[in-house]
This record gives structure tokens, C-alpha cells and sequence, in this order.
């Protein structure tokens, strides 16, 4: 088994609670055995848990399950890696391919005139509709892109179905007005403020995999981040 799959694994482990809060992970050879895999492979997921937040490690003793790291993450974390799947529904309001305006173009760093997928997202949490996404991802990248895709994780889809690995983020947070429409969609009666993030997503081979314009409909925003 790949080291992602099984770090997806034990994600959603963590995520439904079968991984308790403070509880200590299996043994190494215990996983390796799950997973079929050598003992290096698991020690590479388990570091990976703990620079993201989701494991701590004993000095020279055992690794514990943290606290999930937060409602939102500096790193590029999925929300199934912070909610369990039954906890999220997102509706897709629009999936078409347009031709990338200028703004866009130099955003994606992609030639003028060509096609890029865009998205709207309305995301759910324990039913509470909690943000809006406009995403813009380049055609050329992802061809077979299809609402079931959209209706799921996109990290996922990028880096399982068409393996592609992802690197860094460049995100930029700012205090916006809703539209009449998203006010509308938010169900927000008391206010038309909201918390925006903008983001450049990139892989690792250096291109850039979306724009993503992220209006939140909560006031205020709570980050974890890690050294």
C-alpha cells in the first residue's frame, strides 16, 4: 500500500474518532503488517502526521493522537482531513470550461486564450453552510474533470486520480462585502461581511494547479501554524 493511502487512512481515522484523542497509535510493526508495507514507509506517514498536527512524539517513547489541528490549517489540507465525510455536503453551483480572461491567465501562469475549468462550490459543515469557492483550474491539467470530482475532495482528485504532487499554497486574507446573491446563499440575515482567502496552489513540478477565491461566512477565521 502507498505511504498517501495509508496517511489518508489514518486521517479519517483520526477524523471519525476510531483513532481516539491521546491515544497511542499502534506499533510500527502492527501498521506495517495492516498495510502490507515495510517499517520505513509507516515512518514516513507518522512524520508526516506530526508536522501536520495530528500526532505528537514522545521523547524516545510512543506516538500519541493529537487534537485535531483546527477548523482551518496553514498547510493545504483538505476538509476530510479535518471533518469526517458524513459531516460535510457540498453543492456544486456551476462546473464549466470558459476561456481564461487575462487576470486569470497570469494567475495560472498559462498562455492567453486558453480553457480552464470553473468552479462554484457552496460548502457545508454539520449543516451549517459555512463558505462560498470560485475555483479556476487549467484544462490542460485536468481533462476529465466531473461534478462527482467537485462534489468530493479536489485535493484528492489531483494528487490520487491523476497523481500529481502537491507543494505549497501562497494565500492572501482580506475582510469583504458579500453580493446580494452570496448573502442570499450564505443565510446570513445579520450581516454581509465575511472573511476571504485568496489562493495560488503549486506542485511540485513547479505549475500551478488552481485560483481559488474562498469567501467565508464567518467573521473571523482561526489558523494553525506550525514552525
Amino acid at each position: 500500500m502507498k505511504s498517501r493511502d495509508i496517511l489518508k487512512d489514518l486521517i479519517e481515522s483520526i477524523v471519525c474518532g476510531e483513532l481516539e484523542k491521546d491515544s497511542k497509535f499502534p506499533s510500527e510493526a502492527h501498521l506495517a503488517q495492516k498495510y502490507e508495507c515495510n517499517r520505513h514507509t509507516i515512518r514516513k506517514v507518522m512524520d508526516v502526521l506530526i508536522e501536520r498536527g495530528y500526532a505528537r512524539k514522545s521523547h524516545g517513547g510512543p506516538t500519541f493522537v493529537n487534537e485535531l489541528p483546527c477548523t482551518y490549517s496553514l498547510n493545504l489540507s483538505s476538509q476530510y482531513d479535518l471533518y469526517s465525510a458524513k459531516d460535510i455536503n457540498t453543492k456544486v453551483l456551476n462546473l464549466s470550461q470558459i476561456i481564461a480572461d487575462d487576470n486569470i491567465c497570469e494567475k495560472l501562469q498559462i498562455s492567453k486564450g486558453s480553457k480552464v475549468w470553473y468552479i462554484t462550490r457552496l460548502r457545508c459543515i454539520n449543516t451549517r453552510i459555512d463558505h462560498i469557492e470560485y475555483i479556476y483550474m487549467p484544462v490542460s491539467l485536468f481533462p476529465n474533470l466531473t461534478k462527482q470530482n467537485c462534489e468530493a475532495s479536489l485535493l484528492s482528485y489531483i494528487e490520487y486520480d491523476n497523481n500529481y504532487e502537491i507543494s505549497h499554497g501562497i494565500k492572501n486574507i482580506s475582510a469583504i462585502i458579500l453580493t446580494e446573491e452570496e448573502t442570499e446563499l450564505s443565510n446570513c440575515k445579520e450581516s454581509n461581511l465575511a472573511i476571504q482567502v485568496e489562493n495560488i496552489g503549486y506542485l511540485t513540478n513547479g505549475r500551478v494547479y488552481e485560483y481559488s477565491i474562498n469567501k467565508h461566512f464567518n467573521n473571523s477565521i482561526v489558523y494553525y501554524a506550525k514552525r
